[in-house]
């Protein structure tokens, strides 16, 4: 719901900030005077309040870019490897929610293609403007939501690269098998689930690197003799 409600945000900011600066007027209009304790505590309340919201702020903002940022950085790697060739094909499995967009995507990658990690919803297709642009519905459309038999890549030895999140589970991820991929780039991605709320929530410093657990979030390449 907060996905359509961001419009109203910045109204929300300035109704805060009204309230913030009249609260010293309200005392004053009901005491009458500036010599009030009421008033006065008001006065130099309201930039220790300010004060503390920025901090929070800050601290909130500060833990989203370095819990979460990996998924948008990772991709500014693809640049530093067009020795893969024109062509290249990049494979997202279970990560492709946090897929950013193509313009992240340098112009030697062929395409972009999912790999069956257990979705299964309706992912988004290449763009093909010979089935009706944007104004046409294709085949592979439902009003189910339901996957598509052709919206996964089949022959997932053609991936050239792959990027994957590889989080302490019990379970192997599809880059783990060093033998066939090279770990080219890996940032840290904040694990939520064993996190503790107030630590992952806010940027505390000293504390949250040492609090949280972290994953990897990864760009692996084949090798080349894998082809």
């Amino acid at each position: 719901m907060a996905l359509f409600l961001y419009p109203i945000y910045p109204l929300i900011c300035v109704a805060a900030a009204s309230v913030i600066e009249c609260i010293p007027d309200f005392f004053y209009e009901r005491y009458r005077t500036e010599q009030s304790l009421l008033y006065k505590m008001a006065k130099y309340v309201r930039p220790f309040l300010i004060g503390l919201v920025l901090c929070v702020s800050h601290s909130r903002t500060f833990s989203i870019i370095n819990g979460y940022a990996a998924p948008l950085e990772i991709y500014k790697h693809f640049e530093h490897h067009d020795d893969a060739g024109t062509g290249a094909v990049v494979c997202v499995g279970s990560e492709w929610h946090r897929f950013p967009s193509s313009f992240f995507i340098p112009d030697y990658v062929g395409e972009v293609r999912w790999i069956d990690d257990g979705f299964r919803g309706l992912l988004p297709f290449p763009f093909n403007s010979t089935l009706g642009g944007t104004s046409a519905a294709p085949s592979y459309f439902n009003n189910k939501n339901k996957a598509s038999p052709d919206q996964f890549l089949q022959d997932v030895e053609s991936c050239d690269f792959l990027v994957e999140l590889q989080l302490q589970r019990p379970f192997l991820s599809r880059g783990s098998d060093l033998s066939k991929w090279e770990v080219v780039a890996a940032l840290p991605y904040l694990d939520r689930e064993f996190s503790p709320p107030l630590h992952r929530s806010f940027f505390i410093p000293y504390m949250w690197e040492e609090k949280n657990t972290f994953g990897l979030y990864k760009l692996l390449k084949r090798h080349k003799e894998q082809h």
